[in-house]
């Protein structure tokens, strides 16, 4: 009986230091998934131009240089008013961590080249850029992101002409105001 008692209590022992019967309270955290450094995808975009509203598309691929760098090539069309641009941006994140919180928030500052349909003629000029958006992934094993997106764009030269007013009256404006709702796939 003393020999059962003493098999089953080094058995019992045994078992609680192997961690089946205590719960040492330790919890594992789930991994963090690795931000890629590739972004690739497309927005609509809405610009706001002459008190009027243009709508058009977006497209982008973005290299995340670190944690809260990153660079752009983008290029996008407003239909409605023939504006067309294509350049490069700079996004500083600063909000939070997009795989550990699911979004983060970043400044937007961008150089680019805008190609007007003014009259008959073509006139290009360089625009810069600076905004606010936000990123999110709204799955926790999603492969992509949404993006939302505000900036003002100011283009330095010849601006965007409306000659609807009538013959001898044109208004003329340098600053456009963008909002972009987009996916990005990584």
């Amino acid at each position: 009986m003393i020999r059962k008692f003493l098999l089953l209590l080094a058995l019992v022992v045994s078992s609680s230091w192997a961690g089946f019967f205590i719960d040492n309270g330790e919890t594992k955290a789930a991994p963090v998934r690795e931000l890629p450094s590739l972004f690739y995808g497309g927005s609509v975009d809405v610009g706001y131009y002459l008190r009027s509203v243009d709508v058009g598309v977006n497209l982008a691929g973005e290299y995340r240089m670190a944690k809260h760098h990153s660079l752009a090539l983008s290029a996008s069309g407003l239909f409605i008013g023939g504006v067309y641009q294509a350049g490069l941006d700079y996004r500083f994140f600063f909000g939070g961590s997009m795989m550990e919180f699911s979004m983060d928030d970043f400044i937007h500052l961008g150089a680019s080249g805008v190609i007007v349909k003014n009259f008959d003629d073509v006139e290009v000029s360089p625009m810069i850029s600076i905004g606010y958006g936000r990123d999110f992934v709204p799955m926790p094993k999603a492969n992509f992101m949404v993006r939302l997106e505000i900036s003002l764009g100011y283009m330095i030269g010849d601006g965007i002409v409306d000659d609807d007013e009538g013959e001898f009256i044109n208004r003329e404006t340098n600053l456009l105001a963008h909002f972009n709702l987009g996916v990005m796939f990584f």
